[in-house]
């Protein structure tokens, strides 16, 4: 009895040559393929540092308070007051973010050469999608108060939907709540206000390198003129780029991402676009130092990304469920800094 699926079987044997049917994974090589160009094409993979779990939730210790140095002169033949490092927590809790792509049998059987290679692109392009909007947007608060607004297609379009990946995890956005806020006036972003939020980081801006200016499309086309801006092609040819970046300024990298919303209020939420011509022309800037934010990837090749294929005879279809889990945390509220009511650029 011939048990092969033609369409499973001409996807599998693209890649390295098994058969069968049911529900069955690709080839581990293949999943390996996708994360790593995912890795190679994400900045915030490229930039954020990341821990390997082995639980579901892992507690990281943090310094909140160090040893305090004191002067001898004062005190001679006296032992000094006693100081410790004080520590507390940053939790990371994994969350998993799943995808289901039906695709005809037939279509499979005549055009798998021609249609896997943009079936994975499309794959790798909506994990860098998902893994960049939860990053930034993310907002675990149901109902009215999300940051992102309850989905509405005419008064909030960019709200958060049905079993939208952003309610799984907090992003920069609400991290930099807990930090410090600098407000532009509802005028186009200037060197001065990435200046401000620099000094509202504090000893977190100390190293520029370290430092992160988050910017949507529109506000990109602002700083393309400034002169303050020095651009990638003057980096000199042993520099690392992270995709998106246009420059720097001040010494920081500046990258412009599609997930900054350009239809934001004054106070960096998502507005009621029926509210008046006024309500969706704000946009948010972040600055952060990369080294506070954290990635949870599974230590288990199980629970890594990877993608299952399942062959549905009575449609005459397969499904390919792309799942990955992942974590994010924030160490150091102090270390990330929201511009707000920023006035969007002209692209």
């Amino acid at each position: 009895m011939d048990n092969k699926v033609p369409g499973l079987d001409k996807i599998k044997s693209t890649f390295n040559g098994d058969t069968g049917y049911g529900a069955e994974m690709l080839p581990e090589e293949l999943s390996t393929a996708i994360i790593k160009r995912v890795f190679d094409l994400s900045w915030i993979r490229n930039s954020v540092p990341s821990v390997n779990m082995t639980t579901q939730t892992m507690k990281l210790p943090k310094i909140t308070g160090g040893i305090t140095m004191q002067g001898t002169s004062s005190n001679k033949n006296v032992a000094a007051d006693e100081s410790r490092q004080t520590t507390s927590e940053v939790e990371l809790d994994m969350k998993t973010i799943i995808g289901n792509a039906p695709i005809d049998n037939k279509t499979t059987f005549y055009a798998v050469d021609t249609m896997m290679p943009s079936l994975m692109d499309d794959i790798v392009m909506s994990v860098l999608d998902t893994e960049e909007d939860v990053f930034i947007n993310g907002d675990i608060t149901t109902g009215v108060t999300n940051i992102n607004g309850v989905y509405d297609a005419t008064n909030f379009p960019n709200g958060y939907k049905s079993r939208d990946p952003k309610l799984e995890l907090n992003g920069l956005r609400i991290f930099a709540q807990s930090g410090v806020t600098v407000n532009a006036s509802g005028g186009y972003l200037t060197p001065s206000d990435i200046n401000n939020a620099l000094a509202g980081l504090r000893k977190y801006a100390l190293t520029k390198s370290n430092i992160l200016v988050l910017v949507s499309h529109s506000t990109a086309a602002t700083i393309r003129s400034w002169e303050q801006l020095e651009t990638v092609e003057k980096y000199g040819k042993d520099a690392t780029i992270l995709t998106g970046e246009i420059g720097k300024v001040l010494g920081t990298s500046v990258l412009q991402s599609s997930r900054i919303s350009d239809t934001l209020d004054t106070a960096g939420v998502e507005r009621d676009q029926s509210a008046g011509t006024s309500a969706d022309n704000r946009t948010i800037v972040l600055v952060f130092n990369k080294t506070s934010p954290l990635i949870g990837n599974p230590a288990g090749a199980e629970r890594k990304f990877n993608v299952k294929i399942d062959d549905q005879p009575t449609t005459d279809r397969i499904v390919l469920v792309p799942r990955e889990d992942l974590a994010f945390a924030n160490k150091y509220d102090e270390a990330i800094c929201q511009i707000i009511n920023v006035k969007i650029g002209t692209i």
